[in-house]
């Protein structure tokens, strides 16, 4: 009973990444559940039994990705100290983040989407957000040790919305050169207003 229940953690696991990136590339309203399964390799019938719809797959599949990011961005501060807030806006900000839509940002990709949600969804997918300008707020007070609570949660909300909303310009343009262009730009200026320390 053990290996089957882990089997099927591990099939839900792997339903949830694949979708997601599924998803980020194509968007909720272009993800058909018969498209989906078809890349997957599965059926509707596996899906439903792991999920009760669509919506479920789909509010869970972008919870599941943005735990994995407040992981992500813990180790990083933790390993890198006062280097981190520095690299994850250079690999933000990066020509492999603007061309692989599957493996980057979940806001950037499905922020529209998510936002469509119903009220409960969109609460969980707010619980987390929280959770992680929580987590740059900290690791802002290296940079800003005399700012006050409220204002190192102002810096957080603005870099992340600087991150979020230069990958969504860059990607948004069709000319090349102009996207890296908005990307170099952006990343210079946000390391510049929240990074100063970072060497």
């Amino acid at each position: 009973m053990r290996t089957k229940a882990g089997e099927k953690q591990k099939l839900r696991a792997t339903i949830l990444d694949k979708t997601l990136v599924y998803l980020k590339q194509n968007g909720r309203v272009g993800a058909g559940t018969q498209a989906m399964m078809e890349q997957l390799g599965l059926t509707r019938g596996a899906l439903y039994s792991h999920f009760k719809s669509k919506d479920d797959l789909f509010v869970q599949a972008v919870c599941a990705d943005l735990e994995q990011l407040e992981a992500s961005l813990e180790n990083r501060f933790r390993e890198q100290g006062v280097r981190a807030l520095r690299s994850i806006i250079e690999d933000h900000l990066s020509e492999r983040s603007l061309n692989d839509v599957g493996a980057s940002c979940v806001f950037t990709s499905l922020s529209s989407d998510m936002q469509r949600c119903k009220a409960a969804h969109r609460k969980l997918f707010e619980t987390h957000v929280e959770r992680i300008f929580g987590l740059f707020a900290h690791a802002l007070q290296v940079h800003f040790p005399r700012a006050t609570s409220a204002e190192l949660d102002a810096r957080a909300r603005n870099l992340y919305a600087g991150l979020v909303g230069t990958l969504t310009m860059a990607r948004t343009v069709k000319d090349s050169d102009r996207a890296r262009r908005i990307l170099m730009d952006g990343r210079a200026h946000l390391i510049e207003c929240f990074a100063p320390k970072a060497s």
